[in-house]
């Protein structure tokens, strides 16, 4: 079962990357995709949190200690986007749409931020799906 949830994370975040970002980006105005964008995270990031809360109850019926700490990583990380990194992303977006020079660049630093914890996310569900 740890596979199985681990899997289907993973399946999910690498379906966001390679399926929904490029069509936002090339199909949505610009304000519409930031609409969308602003809607969809927090409930991937919800979901994330779920099944991620899931993985570590799962891991913790294992024997295997490195599971556990790696679910427990990715689930926090979920959490440090959603109630930290999200909303001061979108409060800086919207300082720097206000002509805010200072608020671009701490926008390109936490977004940055977010996707590099998305991406180690990734590498640590591989780790866990094949150790």
């Amino acid at each position: 079962m740890v596979n199985f949830f681990a899997s289907s994370l993973f399946g999910v975040m690498i379906s966001f990357m390679i399926l929904v970002t490029p069509i936002v980006f090339t199909v949505l105005t610009k304000d519409s995709s930031q609409a969308f964008l602003r809607a969809f995270f927090p409930r991937l990031f919800i979901f994330g949190i779920v099944m991620s809360g899931v993985l570590i109850a799962l891991t913790f019926q294992e024997l295997i200690m490195l599971p556990k700490i790696l679910s427990i990583f990715i689930f926090l990380g979920f959490l440090l986007n959603l109630l930290v990194i999200t909303p001061n992303v979108n409060k800086y977006r919207d300082l720097e749409l206000l002509g805010n020079n200072r608020a671009k660049k701490m926008f390109s630093i936490l977004h940055f931020l977010s996707v590099c914890i998305f991406i180690s996310q990734l590498i640590l569900l591989l780790l866990i799906i094949f150790i």
